[in-house]
């Protein structure tokens, strides 16, 4: 055993970062191994905490952590250790300096506990990446995956090849909302120009981001995609795409064989940037082999290699990188295509598309990392109120998050060893700026860090949903962006009573916060009747809800608006038939009280592919009637989801004769970003009715400029209210 110093040691503890007079508790997150509390609790400060390193300790990342009468002390088995201990250390410590008398025992379970960040789409100044390195390091995270080079941005300084940052670094911005749609590179002389994006790192800018990263235990893992997702690169350097491609079409061409050299240049310069990373990740995804089956350079290499394919041929490419990898001293890992075609024989693979491919790897004795998006990919929404900001689609709550596990059903026991740990991904199609990102990371990354270093069998939804409570309030005195989702109410079911009433219950994805609501539309406050097990609503309302935290609004407000209007559970006609991928709940769905809150991947939304919405609603009597209101789906960016160009609707009394009650032209919206629209059309006079025809006009063919020109137009629409 030895004993070690750490510097920062005396700033470490200062921070305490408990807010408030809150007195100490085990509060920790990723929650220890085995803890046995005494009672009482003891100041502590820089001068009474001792720390030593022994190397006896079989898991080199564990710690042991005793707060008695003299201090603390902390034993790791190795510098990581001690340092983990210290984070547990001030996550006990209250604000006033106290922490309980207790002993801790601890190891994690996974020794690849891993958090990505991709700065091709958006990039990140370097001090930003430093402060990103911090918050992880708090979590108890070992591994930092960068994403420095994607499509649409190369962010590493290369001296061999300077036109990597010179021209593949910089875009001309078409969409100030989304400057990542579309390609048009600039050039760095035009880096301050208005319209120009990008940036990079220096190597001495990356040399000072591994350094810091090492203070903390942390394993900077660098990214260079290939042979996919090189639009940046061979727009800057063309000769390394096929011949056939269009220019920046993003595949680098394995029939060329200056194509391996000009990789293994850049390789060259990778591993001496990064001496402390066992591994070189490739990416490796979502190749378009398209273009190589038409390359006439490809397929020689097909003929003279025996590859019967161009899976195969991916398989090639991948092992010759592989190779020159492992000649340079690293590991090679990548995205679970890699398997395409043969995985190479060394590889390590990144399971991200489910756990498919991670269980399949696993099972050939290759080392896996599980990242499967339907868990832990950050870049998901994680609250489903349309007040969220933009994320690229789907929903991974913290609950869902939480119950994450690396080791699926599948792997046969003998293998599970293989599976290294997991990770977490945000991609910034959707992110562009410092506390965007924090607010994706903040708190899911509580959660992935008791998955990944807790085992199993010490895990309890209930104890981290109770923790959670203390880190928030961690959070906000270190100044970090967390979001406050998982507080906001959304209905978890509803229902029709036999005698027209509506019955709808709320759930927040975190108990033991009082809920509060209204049923006139104006916002609740502390005094509003509080929600118990159900809402029972008997005549027309607009049902808003809001959860309290100390007192305060937490999360986004919930607002549902006309419910038991004059068109519930009316009978629905359509002249025009909806898409039976997108059915909303079928021929009830425009009229069930059912609105989608998320954006375009919920449930809720009925869709209309290239055609108009043409609905006749009847209402089963003749009633007085002053206007209807509907809600639409845009989303220019990603889908072909556009907001209707004319909303009209008639009236009937005998559903024959109809006459026009009004008549909307919709003006374009060319905003990039997801849209929910409600439109509210009020006739000019009251009228008296039976039947209501709404039809909104399809935007029809998609024009040049979309990023799906010439495809059809989609409606996305979720409820008709008749007032």
């Amino acid at each position: 055993m030895r004993n070690l110093i750490l510097p920062g040691l005396a700033a470490l503890l200062a921070a305490a970062c408990s807010s408030g007079p809150r007195p100490a508790e085990i509060a920790v997150i990723p929650q220890p191994a085995r803890i046995v509390e005494s009672e009482g609790f003891v100041k502590i400060g820089p001068d009474n905490v001792r720390t030593a390193v022994d190397t006896a300790m079989s898991n080199p990342e564990g710690y042991r952590l005793r707060v008695g009468d003299g201090g603390a002390e902390i034993v790791g088995g190795s510098d990581a250790g001690v340092f983990y201990g210290l984070q547990t250390l001030e996550q006990l410590r209250d604000s006033a300096g106290r922490a309980p008398q207790v002993t801790i025992e601890d190891a994690p379970r996974f020794r690849w506990r891993g958090m990505h960040l991709d700065v091709s789409r958006h990039f990140f100044p370097k001090e930003f990446v430093k402060r990103y390195l911090d918050i992880l390091a708090y979590h108890k995270i070992n591994t930092f995956h960068w994403h420095l080079t994607d499509g649409i941005g190369w962010r590493l300084q290369i001296d061999k090849y300077p036109l990597l940052t010179q021209k593949a670094a910089w875009r001309k911005v078409k969409d100030v909302k989304s400057p990542w749609i579309g390609l048009e590179l600039s050039d760095e002389s035009r880096r301050d120009s208005a319209d120009t994006y990008g940036g990079y790192y220096t190597k001495d800018d990356v040399r000072e981001i591994v350094a810091y990263a090492r203070e903390r235990h942390i394993t900077v893992i660098p990214e260079i995609e290939m042979p996919g997702h090189s639009e940046a690169a061979t727009f800057a350097y063309p000769e390394y795409a096929c011949p056939t491609a269009r220019p920046g079409s993003g595949i680098y061409c394995p029939g060329r064989e200056e194509t391996f050299g000009f990789l293994e240049g850049i390789i060259d310069e990778v591993v001496e940037l990064f001496p402390d990373s066992p591994y070189i990740h490739i990416g490796g995804d979502e190749v378009g082999k398209e273009q190589w089956s038409a390359c006439p350079l490809c397929q020689k290499r097909k003929r003279e290699q025996g590859l019967k394919d161009e899976h195969e041929l991916q398989s090639y490419f991948v092992h010759r990188m592989e190779e020159y990898i492992n000649s340079k001293g690293k590991a090679m890992i990548g995205f679970d295509e890699i398997l395409e075609g043969g995985l190479a024989p060394n590889a390590t693979v990144m399971s991200w598309t489910g756990f498919e491919g991670g269980i399949k790897a696993a099972n050939a004795g290759h080392d896996v990392v599980m990242v499967p998006l339907d868990y832990v990919y950050f870049d998901h929404y994680q609250g489903q109120n349309p007040c969220e900001p933009q994320a690229w689609g789907g929903f991974n709550g913290i609950r869902r998050v939480y119950s994450f596990d690396p080791v699926p059903p599948g792997i046969a026991p003998e293998n599970e060893h293989y599976v290294l740990g997991g990770q977490a991904n945000i991609w910034t199609e959707n992110i562009r700026t410092p506390e965007h990102v924090e607010y994706m990371l903040l708190p899911r990354l509580a959660a992935l860090s008791e998955v990944l270093w807790t085992d199993t069998t010490a895990r309890s939804w209930k104890r981290f949903e109770h923790k959670l409570d203390r880190q928030l309030d961690r959070y906000a005195a270190k100044g970090w962006n967390y979001a406050e989702s998982a507080f906001t109410p959304y209905i978890s079911d509803q229902h029709f009573g036999g005698d027209g009433s509506l019955t709808v219950q709320l759930a927040t994805e975190l108990d033991g916060y009082p809920v509060h609501y209204t049923l006139d539309g104006s916002v609740p406050t502390q005094e509003s009747t509080v929600y118990t097990d159900s809402v029972i609503i008997r005549e027309p309302a607009t049902l808003t809800a809001v959860t309290f935290r100390n007192g305060k609004p937490a999360g986004c407000v919930l607002t549902v608006p006309g419910l038991l209007n004059r068109a519930t559970r009316a009978k629905v006609s359509y002249a025009t038939p909806y898409n039976a991928a997108y059915t909303g709940g079928g021929d009830t769905a425009l009229v069930d009280n059912r609105y989608a809150f998320k954006r375009g991947d919920d449930k809720a939304w009925q869709g209309f592919e290239g055609t108009d919405m043409d609905v006749t609603l009847d209402l089963g009597s003749v009633q007085s009637l002053s206007g209807a209101g509907l809600r639409f789906l845009q989303h220019i960016a990603s889908t072909s989801v556009m907001l209707p160009t004319r909303l009209t609707v008639w009236t009937s009394t005998d559903g024959k004769d109809f006459t026009v009650a009004a008549d909307r032209a919709i003006e374009p919206n060319d905003d990039s970003e997801v849209l929910i629209e409600p439109f509210d059309v009020r006739f000019a006079d009251s009228v008296e009715a039976r039947y209501v025809r709404v039809k909104a006009a399809n935007a029809g063919v998609l024009p040049e400029g979309h990023p799906r020109a010439g495809a059809p137009a989609w409606i996305f629409t979720d409820e008709i209210v008749v007032y």
